[in-house]
């Protein structure tokens, strides 16, 4: 019962579709949703009586871009970032705490926030 002309449709519920009307041997099972391909006159009969609608066929899924980032490339950047965010405001307070000097105000504070950012800095950088 092999047809040439062919239709979309998408099932309602849970649905085996006879092995001869496909053109196999087997019976086969289709899933809610999952657009199928079947003969014209066969998927015009089950759409008439409800048991499928009509649909477009499914989208081919993109290539994927060799040029992507797997998990661990990114969680790896995004340490590396961290890192070096943390490595600038060291720096950063180490140059404001070179323009001053011991017992200028604010020289207790800023020494306190170097102390946090060293102690944030170690704690990112990898185990050697």
């Amino acid at each position: 019962m092999a047809q040439s002309k062919k239709k979309w449709v998408a099932f309602k519920s849970n649905a085996t579709v006879p092995g001869d009307v496909m053109g196999e041997d087997k019976d086969q099972k289709m899933q809610v949703g999952e657009p199928t391909q079947l003969p014209e006159a066969y998927a015009n009969h089950v759409v008439q009586d409800g048991f499928a609608a009509f649909c477009d066929a499914p989208k081919k899924a993109a290539p994927k871009k060799s040029g992507g980032q797997s998990a661990e490339e990114k969680a790896a950047a995004e340490a590396a970032a961290k890192l070096e965010a943390a490595q600038a405001r060291v720096d950063d307070l180490n140059a404001k705490l070179g323009e001053m000097s011991e017992g200028d105000e604010g020289w207790e504070d800023l020494t306190k926030e170097l102390d946090e950012a060293v102690t944030e800095l170690t704690a990112l950088q990898p185990a050697s």
